[in-house]
């Protein structure tokens, strides 16, 4: 049987094992001893405590720290994330992107510059903010089939590449962004980005883009670019300016009674039958548009593009010291009214000897085979009334042009 005092001492032992088995956990909440424990015991358990305490100093902010890190990595994650969605969107961006209707990259989408000039020298524009959608929509503002851009922020349209450039010449240099428009290239040094028409005024373009293609009037054709004069106008019969395109210049020479049309400037016209002034070098520069067709070739500063017909060439534009001067209209009571005679074997040469031994400084042929003299033009007949009806051979002569009917050609002194 237990006595009392055995149980006493038992209750007490447990009650010290209890004690001294709660400590840790009582450290963790509160930083004072048992009441219950002896000072020695109590010094036992703070120093027992304290390692525990250290432990649950440092791994209670382990959670923290791993969660802490755990949300900068799913922060990283999601930037990361954030970051790719925002580089395919710049992507998709860039894939997005459309040239403006209209207009297409051209074959060669970087080309060098003239080695003699601007490959485009028609206007020019250029703008710290400058895009391609802006250089595109301004070479339409002038209805021109090309455009290019260069340095970042300048732009140049042309109806042709000229002073040296093609699509041949290539460049590796369009590396530099467009001033307003960082995912866009506009060109580089010396290098074109280049864009073309898609519309019809570039359907004339020739497959370098350096000429065009046009359809000229029969028995017309075209002898390239030539320089002016050098003491005055490399063509010096009849001239217009105004809205022209090639057609129109030829037939206003056609009709003047003149084998050579020149284009020149854009929109001037020049007629005669051969170059004058010194004028024969051949140029590099016909390069601007017509006023009137901007698809096609009107010449450039002081050159002129040149057309030619053979057939409407005189055989001889002086003949015994008379000089042609072309095909007029003839008018009521006859233009040259000094000396007349008619002929089956009727030549200019035959005509112009009889004038010049009546005495007369005019002469005129008709009709294939009348002779007209006289010492200037009569009844209202004038050199500015040109016919085109001059197209009757001389009678003795089928390599010569005797006039028509109700139409003379010319001859003066």
């Amino acid at each position: 049987m237990v006595s009392i005092s055995s149980l006493t001492s038992i209750v007490a032992a447990l009650a010290f094992i209890g004690s001294a088995s709660a400590v840790p956990v009582t450290a963790v909440v509160s930083s004072s001893s048992s009441a219950a424990a002896s000072s020695s015991v109590a010094s036992s358990s703070a120093s027992s405590a304290a390692p525990s305490s250290a432990a649950a100093s440092s791994s209670a902010p382990v959670p923290s720290s791993s969660a802490a890190s755990s949300s900068a990595a799913a922060s990283s994650v999601s930037s990361a994330k954030a970051s790719s969605t925002s580089s395919a969107a710049a992507v998709q961006s860039s894939a997005a992107w459309t040239i403006p209707t209209g207009w297409a990259v051209a074959p060669s989408a970087c080309i060098a510059e003239g080695t003699s000039g601007r490959a485009l020298s028609w206007v020019t524009t250029s703008s710290s903010s400058m895009t391609v959608e802006k250089c595109l929509a301004y070479c339409d503002n002038y209805n021109m089939p090309l455009a290019g851009l260069e340095f970042s922020g300048e732009c140049y349209c042309g109806n042709v590449l000229g002073n040296g450039a093609s699509l041949n010449a290539k460049s590796d240099q369009c590396i530099m962004n467009c001033n307003g428009d960082s995912g866009r290239k506009c060109g580089g040094p010396a290098a074109v980005s280049l864009y073309v028409s898609t519309k019809d005024n570039a359907a004339t373009l020739s497959s370098d883009y350096t000429s065009t293609t046009i359809t000229l009037p029969s028995g017309w054709s075209s002898t390239g670019c030539y320089k002016e004069g050098k003491t005055g106008r490399a063509l010096d019969g009849w001239s217009y300016s105004g809205v022209i395109n090639t057609a129109t210049c030829i037939n206003y020479c056609k009709t003047k009674g003149y084998s050579m049309a020149g284009l020149e400037y854009g929109g001037e016209c020049y007629c005669d039958n051969a170059f004058r002034n010194g004028a024969g070098d051949t140029a590099t520069t016909c390069n601007m548009p017509c006023s009137g067709a901007p698809g096609e070739n009107c010449g450039g500063s002081g050159v002129l593009q040149v057309y030619t017909n053979p057939s409407l060439a005189p055989s001889a534009t002086t003949v015994n010291g008379y000089s042609k001067q072309g095909c007029l209209v003839e008018v009521a009571g006859r233009a040259l009214t000094g000396a007349s005679f008619t002929s089956d074997s009727m030549t200019v040469d035959t005509c112009t000897t009889y004038c010049k031994s009546s005495g007369f400084s005019n002469a005129a042929v008709e009709y294939g085979k009348e002779c007209y003299c006289g010492n200037s033009l009569a009844n209202g007949a004038s050199l500015s009334n040109y016919s085109t009806q001059c197209t009757m051979t001389c009678a003795g002569n089928k390599k010569q042009n005797c006039g028509g009917p109700n139409a003379l050609v010319l001859y003066s002194m």
